[in-house]
């Protein structure tokens, strides 16, 4: 009787003991603690990890990033794989050799010199010609640097990116000027604008050789587009005015503007002197041409009182 009870009172209590441990350590324990205690390692799992470190109170904060060791498993084989696949380098040392340094190179996918590199445009681009020697200048300094093959790709796509970006922006900012020109010289001039404009060209077209090509693309110093200058337009203006008294009538003609304008003169002429109804008298040109009468005869005058000068 003893015996038996002595075992069933010994078991029980056992048995009660093991279920009721259990249950406690499910009911109070933390996450990270419940996944160090399922692992083994028990509460005190960091300081055993860092009980070998050379700075144990270092590695403790760092430690104190992960919930449980098996976190750090991960870690660690996340950086197994990104070694496997050549993304993590050994440094090269300060002191290496010039043997030690092409060893390395051909590790980690360096070209032997600047010349190795390959030129890799984005797409719908090819190299400019002017940007050989920039091109040249960067190649060697990535090679000093041991840049790879990507990370050269990387840099020249993200340099003409910048650059298509850039040229973008200033086309808007450019033609924005010029609109902003056109509507200016359209208030001040009004009605005199398209014979203001004719005259201004008039002069660019009889300008010397490629002056046109740098008045319609050069900049002023303050980096303005000159045909984007107000002033400029004007300044073409008062110089053709000055050249030619009668441009204001026939802007624009070359050769002998003296013969241009008798000539049109005499062609009105023949309008007056029609049997019936002259045109230059009745009709629906008639005061249109008697003010182009007007005028060619001004424009005639200015020219004589010009030479005369």
């Amino acid at each position: 009787m003893s015996t038996g009870a002595g075992g069933s009172s010994g078991g029980a209590p056992a048995s009660t003991g093991g279920v009721a441990s259990t249950g406690a350590a499910a009911s109070t324990g933390s996450a990270s603690t419940g996944a160090a205690a399922f692992m083994g390692w028990g509460d005190g799992w960091r300081s055993e990890i860092a009980k070998g470190s050379t700075d144990p109170e270092k590695e403790l904060k760092q430690l104190e990033r992960y919930e449980s060791p098996d976190q750090i498993w991960k870690k660690a084989r996340e950086l197994e794989v990104k070694m496997s696949k050549g993304e993590l380098r050994a440094p090269l040392h300060k002191d290496a050799t010039a043997q030690e340094i092409a060893a390395w190179r051909k590790e980690n996918g360096v070209p032997d010199a600047p010349e190795g590199y390959k030129v890799t445009m984005p797409v719908g681009r090819q190299v400019p010609k002017e940007d050989d020697g920039f091109l040249k200048a960067f190649m060697k300094s990535a090679h000093d640097s041991n840049y790879t093959q990507a990370q050269v790709d990387a840099a020249i796509s993200s340099f003409y990116s910048e650059v298509d970006r850039q040229e973008v922006s200033i086309t808007a900012a450019e033609k924005k000027a010029e609109q902003e020109t056109e509507d200016l010289l359209r208030k001040e001039w009004q009605s005199d604008y398209r014979t203001n404009k004719a005259m201004a060209e008039a002069l660019l077209a009889r300008a010397p050789a490629g002056f046109r090509d740098r008045f319609m693309n050069g900049y002023l110093a303050d980096h303005t587009p000159i045909k984007a200058s107000p002033e400029a337009w004007k300044w073409l203006v008062q110089i053709e005015r000055e050249i030619n008294p009668a441009a204001t009538v026939v802007p624009g003609a070359g050769g002998d503007l003296g013969k241009t304008i008798e000539a049109e003169i005499i062609e009105i002429k023949k309008h007056m002197v029609k049997h019936g109804q002259p045109p230059y008298y009745k009709g629906p040109e008639a005061e249109k041409m008697q003010a182009r009468y007007r005028d060619l005869i001004a424009a005639q005058e200015k020219l004589k009182a010009k030479v005369g000068g």
